[in-house]
């Protein structure tokens, strides 16, 4: 990928938020399906509560913030950002489904509720990654292509500010892990000062020490 000019937005910070969730995905994915009932009863709340809240948190600034931002410069999209706000409320449903077997598995470790979480998150991955594949290659490239790059970044500014302050460093922990995996030249830019002196003396530690138990 080459880096986007500076006529327009930079959407790379966008990109690593979906991968972020791909890879936080997959984590629970497999980790349901590797560890022993008892393991996920002991380790698996506190994590599975923080993916939902940011990834519902996302999902607000896509409807309240980015969407309407898109249709503002390419209104021919609105079926196209129908579908997606659609997609989200489909995926509150799924998600429920994982609060419901997690509950279950907690009160009762054993293999059949164990099989339930571990079903309900292949439920949340597979209703979730077709609709990043939309994002991805029709949401990204419609913003770097037609929302001035100046707005753009205050959006990117706004959304980081927004993180509630609870889950800020396990989430820009979660970002920082997929940045240090893209070559240099392909990262976005980097966080203001005071994030990058957090995450150097403390959240990168923190959030590898968090997502240890799901590398499975």
């Amino acid at each position: 990928m080459v880096a986007e000019s500076s006529s327009q937005a930079d959407t790379r910070l966008y990109q690593v938020v979906h991968k972020a969730f791909r890879l936080a995905t997959t984590r629970l994915v497999e980790a349901s399906e590797k560890l022993e009932p008892s393991q996920l009863q002991s380790v698996f709340r506190p994590r599975w509560s923080f993916y939902a809240d940011i990834l519902h948190h996302h999902h607000h600034t896509e409807d309240d913030k980015i969407f309407p931002a898109v249709l503002a410069v390419r209104p021919e999209m609105g079926a196209l950002v129908e579908k997606l706000e659609d997609d989200h409320l489909q995926l509150v449903r799924t998600m429920e489904a994982v609060d419901a077997a997690l509950a279950a598995i907690e009160k009762t470790p054993d293999a059949a509720n164990k099989k339930a979480l571990h079903e309900s998150l292949v439920a949340v991955r597979d209703t979730f990654f077709p609709h990043l594949d939309i994002e991805d290659e029709k949401i990204l490239p419609a913003i770097a292509e037609s929302v001035p790059s100046k707005q753009w970044e205050q959006m990117d500014q706004d959304a980081l500010k927004s993180i509630p302050r609870r889950h800020l460093a396990l989430a820009v922990g979660s970002l920082d892990d997929v940045i240090r995996g893209i070559p240099r030249a392909e990262q976005p830019p980097p966080p203001p000062l005071p994030i990058r002196l957090m995450l150097a003396l403390s959240w990168r530690r923190k959030f590898a020490t968090w997502a240890k138990p799901l590398l499975v």
